[in-house]
């Protein structure tokens, strides 16, 4: 099977903090991604966003810490958003906000969250996120959405 990997989970697996809860972040984001990886036949995706967003939380003096994240994401396969996918993108939040199926309240992260939703359905992948409540909101509106706009 083939993946689109959420923000999350690649900023937990590079934080290099030492807490409790930064371990336990990190034990919950390799314990979900380790079956993927082992299994031959799944690859995961990401895009130039995807990567953005993740190495911006690396701290500037942290140079090796970044190369070696910067390298990992190197590796994943990057997909283009194209114009069709953030026109997508942008009527399917439209349409969300229009018949009450909008996700929580996050501001820009949310336009992020569409842009990697309809990303990855452009690209017939399954999203893996911890996000769950935003992105099963916007998976139970998206058939109406697609059915509205044919």
């Amino acid at each position: 099977m083939n993946y689109f990997i959420d923000t999350n989970i690649i900023i937990d697996l590079i934080n290099t903090g030492n807490s409790t809860t930064v371990k336990e972040a990190r034990q919950k984001a390799t314990e979900l991604l380790k079956p993927i990886l082992e299994a031959s036949e799944s690859k995961i995706y990401i895009n130039r966003l995807v990567m953005i967003e993740s190495l911006r939380t690396i701290k500037y003096i942290e140079t090796g810490i970044f190369r070696r994240a910067e390298e990992t994401l190197e590796n994943f396969e990057r997909l283009d958003i194209t114009q069709e996918i953030y026109d997508e993108a942008i009527a399917f939040s439209r349409f969300c906000q229009s018949i009450g199926a909008t996700t929580s309240n996050k501001g820009n992260c949310q336009v992020l969250d569409f842009l990697h939703f309809i990303t990855a359905k452009h690209y017939n992948l399954e999203i893996l996120t911890y996000d769950t409540k935003d992105f099963n909101t916007m998976m139970k509106a998206y058939p109406k959405f697609k059915e509205t706009n044919q």
